[in-house]
């Protein structure tokens, strides 16, 4: 054989397996992007449903007559509170005045 046509079949060999290389990954790319682009839309259709649950869970958390209750009775709670600290210091000032007249 010539050292040319030896040459030539290297080349060939050398080209022929570099294509096939090429053609190896040029597959698995095209399924890995695949496989990307179907996480990305479990991704979105996992935080839409993540989205639409959060909001039905706020909705149904508090409804606005259970709401309306406990802030009436937070109300009543700080209203009789601040009664009794009036009377208590209405109190504390007739002592020191009966104390302040006695000396």
């Amino acid at each position: 054989m010539d050292k040319d046509l030896i040459n030539v079949l290297i080349n060939l060999g050398v080209t022929g397996v570099a294509v096939v290389l090429w053609w190896l990954l040029r597959q698995k790319d095209a399924k890995q992007e695949e496989a990307i682009k179907l996480l990305f839309k479990k991704h979105d259709d996992e935080a839409r449903r993540h989205d639409d649950l959060r909001l039905e869970i706020a909705r149904q958390h508090y409804v606005k007559p259970e709401l309306d209750s406990k802030f009436d009775k937070l109300e009543a709670s700080i209203k009789e509170g601040m009664d009794s600290l009036g009377k208590k210091f209405d109190r504390l000032s007739e002592v020191l005045i009966s104390e302040a007249h006695r000396k």
